[in-house]
């Protein structure tokens, strides 16, 4: 099941003419850029966030969440209307929409409807297998239209589950991958509270087939949660990854600050 929209956007800056602006034009772009941010993280539907990428991929990090493409497109096209566009160079971008797998819900449902002696197939299962499976969904509203969480850090990266001739996952069956998903998830509980992860479905959207976002207040805690899944069967028979790209959050205020370079550690 699906909520909202997602887009990641990387820029570089071009600091050759940057350097060549008068103080009072540096003032003014960076003032734009800000007030710009400010009323994309002020919208009532979705959250926006803005990272400084650290390495040399990029410069500045762009995460939107949104409840459809049109909107997303708005966010563009309202930055390309800048000034401040003008300095910034697009070198990646993803598209996804958050999605929660249904591995572990559709057991549920079953066991429970088989702990009723439904007999599978039948109209009064069939019935009760829509209304369970509905009350399950209204129960993870949140987690399908949240709010870009508040960690300090992001980590993004694209993955996909492997299709080759010895090991393929779509070859498997449901109950297979379920089994394999819930020791991926239970590697991932162990970080509860440290790190936050958002996952985002991208088949037919992007070149990959899913968007990991992970936010978390300790960079190293990214190191090491992706290094223990790695082990997981579900990641080391079936995982493929993308690139890795790694931002320190900014606010709109901070924008001089990331432009100067000394965005501090809080």
């Amino acid at each position: 099941i699906e909520g909202w929209y997602v887009q990641h956007d990387l820029f570089t800056f071009q600091w050759s003419q940057w350097r060549t602006f008068a103080p009072a034009k540096r003032h003014r772009l960076i003032e734009e850029a800000a007030a710009w941010l400010k009323i994309q993280t002020q919208t009532e539907h979705g959250d926006s966030a803005a990272f400084n990428v650290v390495g040399h991929k990029g410069d500045l990090l762009l995460t939107h969440f949104r409840p459809s493409l049109e909107a997303l497109n708005q966010v563009k096209v309202s930055l390309r209307q800048t000034e401040f566009f003008s300095y910034l160079e697009p070198v990646y971008g993803y598209l996804s929409v958050i999605e929660l797998g249904m591995y572990e819900v559709i057991g549920a449902v079953k066991r429970k409807l088989a702990a009723q002696g439904l007999e599978e197939g039948s109209d009064a299962y069939n019935a009760a297998y829509q209304e369970e499976l509905q009350q399950q969904k209204e129960a993870l509203q949140e987690r399908l239209y949240p709010d870009i969480p508040p960690g300090r850090y992001q980590c993004f990266y694209p993955m996909n589950k492997r299709r080759g001739e010895t090991h393929n996952w779509y070859a498997l069956s449901m109950d297979e991958r379920r089994n394999l998903m819930r020791g991926h998830g239970m590697t991932g509980r162990k970080y509860a509270g440290r790190v936050k992860q958002i996952i985002s479905g991208s088949v037919g959207f992007d070149d990959w087939e899913w968007g990991v976002s992970l936010f978390a207040d300790d960079p190293l805690v990214f190191k090491k949660l992706v290094y223990e899944m790695r082990f997981d069967t579900a990641s080391s028979l079936y995982g493929e990854f993308g690139e890795f790209f790694v931002g320190i959050r900014f606010e709109p205020e901070q924008f001089g600050d990331v432009l100067s370079g000394t965005l501090a550690a809080p």
